[in-house]
């Protein structure tokens, strides 16, 4: 997730001085967006806009600059009420499954599920949905 100020630039202008991009972006920025997209910013030092960046998902939120922190923070609070066990388990799943196979992805998945299913965080989420009031997670 990244959220950009709305006055946020976004390339790798190295060619344009004589080197090659370092520092992973040769590597990150075609993971990030279409490859299309990427060698054109690689091969030649374009730099975008941060609309830009959003509309080819470089970025997932732009904002008024003085209002970035804020929007950052948000983000992290809404993340932070979910279930801690859930959120790390769907982050695990998502980045190792980036490497696999989808159905080597979906197994891997479905291991993370029966697991979380097995937790006093997933009974509680249960009981506050059931119960109408917001869960309290002990990451256990």
């Amino acid at each position: 997730m990244i959220i950009a100020s709305d006055n946020a630039t976004f390339g790798l202008p190295e060619v344009t001085v004589g080197v090659s991009p370092g520092g992973g972006g040769t590597q990150r920025l075609p993971r990030a967006i279409p490859i299309r997209l990427a060698a054109e910013m690689l091969f030649n030092g374009k730099t975008i806009d941060a609309q830009e960046a959003y509309r080819i998902g470089l970025v997932s939120k732009v904002v008024p600059i003085d209002q970035l922190m804020s929007e950052a923070r948000k983000l992290a609070e809404t993340i932070c009420k979910a279930a801690p066990l859930a959120v790390r388990a769907t982050k695990e799943a998502m980045m190792r499954g980036l490497d696999m196979s989808l159905d080597d992805g979906l197994r891997l998945e479905d291991e993370f599920t029966r697991y979380i299913m097995s937790t006093r965080d997933f009974e509680e989420g249960i009981t506050a949905f059931r119960d109408k009031r917001k869960p309290k997670f002990e990451g256990k």
